[in-house]
């Protein structure tokens, strides 16, 4: 059975209070006497209801999030529609609002968002490098890929004017 409007208003009311609470003092205890004072009958009932709460706020903003994507998607789509031809006719006014249009409906849609990449040791685990010679080392880079592709392979040891965080060519 599900609660009546004055209890679900009650319920609203208490899960307000306890993240108001939270809010200005976030490490209070759910056991505390001011936690327990909102009505609740132990720290467990408390704790529950702040994560419904949360949980529920959660939801409510991915909600708002998603309703807003698609306004702003279609408004780009609609904007495109109109400058797109004349873009690919070869109006450089056009090209430039068409790509700005573009990348920031690829930056509201996440499709920028750089891929992460994960090197992993023996079963899963961490990279073993104690003890590792520079030989290992150079093979570890190269199986990871070079970072910086523009320092030359000599330069990872061979520290011949003393200055080892110092690369600037002073003669």
């Amino acid at each position: 059975m599900s609660a009546s409007t004055d209890q679900q208003a009650e319920t609203l009311a208490r899960r307000t209070a306890l993240i108001a609470l939270r809010r200005q003092r976030p490490k209070i205890s759910f056991s505390s006497d001011e936690v327990l004072a909102l009505g609740y009958s132990s720290d467990s009932a408390a704790r529950k209801d702040f994560y419904r709460a949360l949980e529920q706020r959660r939801k409510d903003l991915k909600i708002e999030v998603t309703a807003f994507r698609e306004e702003q998607n279609e408004i780009i789509d609609q904007l495109l529609e109109t400058h797109l031809p004349p873009a690919v006719d070869g109006d450089i006014k056009a090209s430039e609002l068409v790509l700005k249009l573009l990348e920031r409906q690829a930056k509201l849609n996440g499709w920028e968002e750089a891929l992460k990449a994960e090197l992993s040791g023996p079963n899963g685990g961490p990279v073993p490098i104690r003890g590792a010679s520079l030989a290992q080392l150079r093979e570890l880079i190269r199986t990871a890929g070079d970072p910086d592709e523009d320092d030359e392979e000599e330069d990872l040891g061979d520290d011949t004017d003393g200055d080892a965080d110092d690369d600037s060519d002073d003669a």
